[in-house]
């Protein structure tokens, strides 16, 4: 395994499949067993896909910018923000906007050449200034 391997791995997550819904190609990024922190009960490539698809079905013009990914053998971590307007926010403010984290750290371990587990970070600060508004 090599780190261009994990960094290729959340390329294509990040790019292809988020940023172009290309979600057949979740099949050949996910592991069997994969496990999605977001997705209790589920686990493999169905997982990954219904991550994948309700975040995009709930932003229909969702536009993903890739700020950086750092990668090593095992690890991929993709920092990315998105935009759009989501059909239900995360959330609404005490003043009743909405409130939706924009800026977002997903983390993968990878095994033998998959994605084996994955998780999503989001900027508190990015969440906390929107709850003030």
């Amino acid at each position: 395994m090599s780190s261009q391997t994990s960094q290729e791995l959340m390329r294509i997550y990040l790019e292809e499949v988020l940023g172009n819904r290309n979600f057949d190609l979740i099949a050949d990024i996910a592991a069997a067993d994969l496990v999605d922190s977001t997705q209790p009960g589920k686990t493999g490539p169905d997982a990954l896909d219904a991550h994948a698809r309700g975040f995009c079905q709930n932003t229909p013009d969702v536009e993903i910018e890739v700020i950086k990914i750092f990668a090593e053998d095992n690890t991929a971590v993709g920092i990315w923000r998105w935009s759009g307007e989501p059909t239900h926010p995360s959330t609404v403010s005490t003043k009743g906007s909405p409130v939706s984290p924009r800026l977002i750290c997903s983390v993968f371990e990878v095994e033998d050449g998959k994605v084996k587990d994955y998780r999503v970070f989001i900027d508190a600060m990015d969440v906390f200034m929107q709850l003030m508004q």
